[in-house]
């Protein structure tokens, strides 16, 4: 463990910043959350090679981005305070979970947040105010609300684009607001009976969700009134989680899985499932567009390399465990009809 503060650069609304956030607030990690703005833009791009958010600057000066790749850095460098489980099952499955959460939910973020005038207005401003540099701690004054305002023109349009290319706009919009239903109550069912996906310990997993919730489900006004209404006791949850802080709990002995985890899994193979070889079929024939049916219904989505690069993570991670926990953690997949998704 290295001394000094990781430096997490994005903004509040971010989903993949506050996922970030949750994973140094709940170990502990010597952290400030600081927003990319202006200042820092530049510098911060050129160093990690990407305008995406977020970046951490490290104690030692590294620039690293990608939210599964900062908190898999957290977990190896504070073990004592590890969100990433060692049993071979609670492994695996956290890792798939994770990626449903970063690859297949976005959609569901990017819907509620641009799919009515109102929200995406809302939106728009809650981001400028990050990465347009009006300050934290007190209204922008009159030429700092006139930049914040020349971001936010800029960001709708992306934001409506972006819904688009996900395949998550109105046309879409009844069977992605049924499984994303589906899916909150399903999490709410859990975490009524343990505060984790594998125990008293939070996850990686655990703290994707929590990111995605405090950052867009319960802060977006229209997402907000959308999870009051299919599973209240989420938002309940997010609260009361955003102020843990690791104490020392432990996941589920002898890599058990709760009962009340298993129906997540036929939800994830209905379309994460159904979606994940077909991106992986585009990617490797160099398209562009990744055209597929869910539930009868023509989806056409911009192709994912980086959730093809996340399912081939997976694959390596199973093939550098021990010959044992390699044998569990496929039979773990297997159970539960996950296992073609992560073989060539």
């Amino acid at each position: 463990m290295l001394p000094g503060e990781y430096l997490i650069y994005g903004c509040d609304p971010s989903y993949f910043t506050r996922m970030v956030e949750a994973a140094a607030r709940y170990m502990r990690i010597p952290h400030k959350a600081l927003p990319k703005s202006p200042d820092v833009r530049e510098r911060l791009e050129a160093r990690a090679g990407t305008h995406l958010i977020p970046v951490v600057e490290t104690p030692e000066g590294w620039v690293i981005h990608d939210s599964t790749y900062i908190i898999q850095l957290f977990d190896m460098r504070f073990p004592g305070r590890a969100v990433i489980p060692q049993a071979p099952a609670q492994r695996v499955l956290c890792r798939v979970i994770d990626d449903w959460i970063d690859e297949w939910f976005t959609r569901a973020a990017l819907h509620f947040r641009w799919v009515t005038d109102e929200g995406a207005r809302e939106g728009a401003q809650a981001i400028a105010r990050d990465l347009g540099g009006a300050p934290r701690d007190r209204e922008p004054n009159a030429d700092e609300q006139a930049m914040v305002q020349a971001v936010a023109d800029f960001i709708l349009p992306w934001g409506r684009k972006a819904m688009g290319v996900m395949a998550a706009g109105p046309d879409h919009q009844e069977k992605l607001r049924a499984e994303f239903a589906a899916f909150l109550k399903l999490l709410e069912a859990h975490y009524a009976t343990m505060p984790g996906l594998f125990g008293e310990r939070l996850s990686m997993a655990d703290l994707k969700i929590l990111g995605a919730m405090k950052a867009h489900f319960i802060s977006d006004s229209v997402a907000r009134a959308f999870v009051e209404e299919h599973a209240p006791g989420l938002i309940r949850w997010t609260d009361r989680t955003w102020e843990r802080v690791d104490n020392g709990e432990v996941w589920l002995a002898g890599d058990a899985i709760p009962e009340t985890l298993e129906p997540l899994f036929p939800l994830l193979l209905d379309g994460f499932g159904v979606f994940l070889p077909e991106n992986r079929r585009a990617v490797e024939a160099g398209e562009k567009w990744t055209e597929f049916k869910l539930a009868g219904q023509p989806l056409r989505i911009l192709t994912r390399p980086d959730a093809e690069k996340a399912r081939q993570a997976i694959m390596a991670e199973i093939a550098s465990m021990p010959a044992g926990d390699a044998k569990a953690a496929r039979a773990a997949l297997a159970s539960r009809g996950l296992l073609f998704l992560y073989e060539d």
